[in-house]
């Protein structure tokens, strides 16, 4: 058959043919990759659950086609999603699943860079906590009391169960450096674990709180009287009779709060188990928490000891029933 004829040289030629055509497809069309970062939905979630995505929330996503199509595709036309109608708790390993228009699929291709994604479901827990005002800071306004109240006055933390129970107190911190007069604000509290550290990933109801500042004029100095504090006593039969301490009173600076609960100022203990006479001695004073004594650091406490006499031997006492004895007349022997 004639069409055997220069077989070989037919067949280069057809394949050189196809390789031209393949060449200028792909000088004319050429075949292009674009990558898009896309927001992972979580379709299905289980109700009392509290659903974790770990690592990325978003997927990246290989689109590959020929240059004038993928040009003309957009990230809002990509949805990926994990569906968790099947899902147990604890972490579950779910397939990606990508949606995009129809028209692309005789088009172009669709790959996500990691096609599954870890998911973690807990069961959920809420609990009400009060909030706990922090107060930092000085205002510019001096002997003033300042008064932190917030509205309301507890918020619900809902969250993973082991996150809830990590926390200990919700605060609400606010600094008053400079603050010049009354403010009403809306902060967000945080709740913290026993560290004193955030923690995340829970939700507040309400968000966030009304907070009222309000500075009240008060004296930030007080005075009050020192009690000397005689610990161990005098050796029987000796005992102390009188006392003394110079200054009678001291003044305390410090908060207005903590000043109204002090009344008094001790020294530090005083020993006189080895003490028979008279004594006069310096000791310090014990300064209470949270105040600072102005001036005087020691006082001077004066102590009389005095030693007790030996009551006498008291005679007995007759029966009452007993006869009186005559009185002896002079005379007899």
């Amino acid at each position: 058959m004639r069409w055997r004829e220069n077989l070989l040289e037919k067949i280069g030629a057809l394949a050189t043919a196809v390789l031209l055509a393949l060449y200028v497809q792909s000088q004319l069309h050429p075949v292009i990759e674009r990558s898009y970062e896309v927001p992972i939905e979580l379709l299905n979630a289980p109700p009392n659950y509290e659903v974790r995505l770990e690592g990325a929330p978003r997927a990246r996503v290989i689109v590959r086609g020929v240059r004038e199509v993928v040009e003309q595709t957009r990230a809002e036309q990509i949805r990926a999603s994990v569906d968790l109608s099947r899902a147990k708790p604890g972490e579950n390993r779910l397939a990606i699943r990508l949606d995009y228009p129809a028209e692309w699929r005789e088009q172009l291709t669709l790959t996500p860079e990691r096609p599954v994604a870890r998911v973690s479901l807990e069961p959920r827990l809420s609990r009400q906590f009060p909030v706990r005002v922090n107060l930092t800071g000085v205002p510019d306004l001096q002997e003033v009391l300042a008064e932190a109240v917030p509205e309301p006055s507890s918020v619900r933390i809902t969250g993973a169960a082991s996150q809830v129970r990590r926390v200990r107190t919700v605060q609400l911190n606010f600094d008053m450096t400079g603050l010049q007069g009354d403010l009403d604000l809306e902060l967000a509290p945080t709740p913290v674990d026993e560290r004193s550290e955030p923690v995340m990933g829970v939700q507040i109801a309400p968000a966030e709180v009304r907070l009222k500042v309000r500075l009240i004029p008060q004296p930030t100095s007080k005075t009050v009287p020192v009690s000397p504090r005689l610990d161990d006593l005098p050796p029987f039969p000796y005992r102390v009779i009188w006392f003394s301490v110079e200054p009678v009173t001291v003044q305390l600076r410090g908060s207005p709060a903590r000043l109204a609960q002090i009344n008094v100022v001790e020294t530090a203990p005083i020993s006189l188990r080895n003490k028979t006479s008279d004594a006069e001695m310096r000791v310090p004073l014990k300064p209470p928490p949270g105040v600072e004594i102005l001036g005087v650091r020691e006082v001077t406490v004066r102590v009389r000891i005095q030693r007790d006499t030996q009551p006498e031997p008291s005679r007995p006492k007759p029966p009452a029933d007993a006869e009186p004895q005559p009185a002896p007349k002079e005379g007899d022997a």
